[in-house]
């Protein structure tokens, strides 16, 4: 069985891995048959990693400069569903510059499904919410 901090640790490892637009470590951490609601999906259930390769490879190709988004969980709560599984909320708090390369912050309310797989937590579910 995993700990609060384990899950809490690996879904901060799951954010910075999209703020620093690293796939391979997100590919590792999320189950390929992934599902999620979000914002981005027009409020239909995407199943899989290609709709969120596509994210990640449209920022790759951004012009020069982009600037690092931070990433921070306020609040998280951790719930476990049985030995293998575990739930965790928490408002997600995004800081970043917009167009005019000035500071802003967005928030949303995110839940993520954690699942033990192979003796590893595996993301399976998430739903965003703004």
């Amino acid at each position: 069985m995993f700990s609060v901090e384990q899950v809490i640790d690996a879904n901060q490892q799951l954010l910075d891995s999209i703020a620093s637009c690293d796939y391979e470590t997100y590919k590792i951490l999320c189950a390929d048959d992934l599902t999620c609601f979000e914002p981005e999906s027009n409020g239909m259930l995407v199943q899989g990693l290609e709709f969120h390769k596509y994210y990640f490879d449209l920022l790759e190709k951004m012009p020069l400069p982009v600037f690092k988004t931070n990433i921070t969980m306020s609040n998280p709560h951790v719930r476990f569903c049985g030995k293998d599984c575990a739930v965790i909320s928490y408002t997600r708090v995004d800081q970043t510059f917009n167009s005019e390369q000035k500071p802003i912050t967005k928030t949303v309310s995110e839940t993520r499904i954690w699942e033990v797989r192979d003796d590893a937590l595996v993301h399976v579910h998430f739903h965003k919410s703004p």
